[in-house]
């Protein structure tokens, strides 16, 4: 692309999405400002490009901050995540990430994909790596397309977990993060995982009204309040923050929606019951590019 479109197309920029993409913005503005620099460049309002260039970035970088229990995150590198805050939390999940880690049986070795490639301190921050760039789901909306097979890898760790006696009881847009170029997640946080059937220790307050009424009324960590959390989190990147859904009826598949309000009690037979809706509604898999 000439010089004078790549000015001509921030100048008309909407917003900052239409210039950079969310997983590289970094890279993108540091080839951009070379480019576009008053010092470089002296085409008509090349300045004006800039100046609104610098104001898209700092907009971008919402994509790569973020709040969750135990306080502040920030995506430091495309594949690495620091957490700050909460040093109890912190340390319990970084305990509950080695505990799964520990386990070495070949499920367990497939389902590692799901889990961050380290996990360390350093200081009193918890700096967690990938083998691949993520992204959290932290303001992200998808098309159906998408949301369907985030929320299938979602379903496959659950369902990992509840196998291996083990609810996770935090599962939200702070705690997954999606690998767009292997259309894969990571959890990058286990600071509520217990064992099923016994007594939470703690629960995400930041999403307390996400959570089943059962949980508070038997207090136990069952499969149920897992599959919720993951059913909201889908109808979030679908596009209602609030996690109900019924209004986003209006421009998805209803039996979509349906499937994603109405409660489910057993993490396998949910995840054999979602793939044979999606080939009902959508016909066989096809690979959707993600290029964000």
């Amino acid at each position: 692309m000439e010089t004078q479109q790549i000015i001509n197309q921030i100048l008309f920029a909407n917003q900052a999405e239409d210039v950079f993409s969310i997983s590289s913005f970094k890279k993108e503005y540091a080839r951009l400002i070379k480019l576009l620099h008053p010092d470089v460049c002296h085409l008509p309002r090349a300045g004006e490009a800039v100046a609104m260039m610098n104001q898209f970035r700092d907009e971008m970088y919402k994509y790569w901050h973020g709040e969750d229990d135990a306080g502040k995150f920030v995506r430091n590198e495309e594949d690495e995540v620091t957490f700050q805050g909460d040093p109890d939390l912190l340390y319990r999940s970084y305990e509950n990430y080695q505990r799964l880690m520990s386990i070495n049986d070949d499920t367990a070795n497939h389902f590692k994909k799901y889990l961050p490639k380290s996990m360390n301190f350093s200081g009193r921050e918890l700096i967690v790596n990938s083998e691949h760039p993520m992204l959290p789901l932290t303001h992200l909306i998808f098309p159906h397309q998408h949301t369907n097979w985030i929320l299938s890898r979602i379903f496959e760790f659950i369902t990992w977990l509840h196998q291996i006696g083990y609810c996770h009881l935090g599962i939200n847009p702070e705690s997954i993060f999606i690998v767009p170029q292997t259309h894969g997640i990571i959890c990058t946080s286990f600071y509520h995982l217990t064992r099923l059937n016994t007594k939470p220790e703690s629960l995400s307050g930041r999403y307390l009204n996400w959570y089943p009424a059962i949980v508070f009324d038997q207090k136990k960590a069952i499969q149920y309040v897992d599959m919720s959390l993951a059913q909201r989190t889908a109808l979030y990147m679908l596009g209602d923050k609030s996690g109900n859904g019924v209004v986003l009826k209006k421009n998805i598949n209803p039996q979509l929606i349906d499937f994603l309000i109405t409660p489910h009690y057993d993490s396998y037979q949910t995840y054999q019951e979602f793939r044979q809706l999606l080939l009902q509604l959508f016909g066989k898999p096809q690979f959707h590019p993600l290029n964000i």
